[in-house]
């Protein structure tokens, strides 16, 4: 039983500090700490979950299923790369179509848009991300 008293001791004494008797009746914190606006920090790793910066036009909801299938698809392509830089392959390509831009020469943009820190896609997975695109340009 001298442990357990012991261990109220300890409540009461660790109570005890600091109070001085008084009542606190505020709520919330306190002091300029309280006051200053912090801003979120940005994690790169939750990029994935935020729409891209400038549509441009192109349907939010389809850049996000772009955005979602590359990642999935390509993730040699996707890693450290943030959802509007993926995007912008579809925007990119879907703004050269729109220019009637060879489907060969699209394609192969897609290559250099697609490519990331040294690895590039091979043709045919150039032309597999150039029909991911496809539903972002209708």
């Amino acid at each position: 039983m001298p442990i357990t008293g012991l261990a109220v001791a300890a409540v009461l004494l660790l109570g005890a500090c600091g109070s001085d008797g008084v009542p606190d009746d505020r709520t919330g914190p306190q002091g300029p700490a309280a006051t200053t606006d912090v801003m979120p920090q940005h994690d790169e790793h939750d990029d994935h979950e935020h729409p891209p910066r400038a549509t441009q036009g192109y349907d939010p909801q389809r850049l996000a299923e772009f955005v979602a299938a590359f990642r999935a698809q390509y993730p040699q392509f996707a890693v450290g790369r943030d959802d509007d830089d993926i995007a912008d392959i579809a925007i990119e390509s879907c703004d050269d179509l729109a220019n009637n831009v060879d489907e060969r020469v699209v394609t192969a943009h897609i290559v250099d848009r697609a490519e990331h820190d040294g690895v590039v896609p091979t043709p045919e997975q150039a032309r597999t991300i150039h029909g991911l695109t496809g539903a972002v340009c209708s």
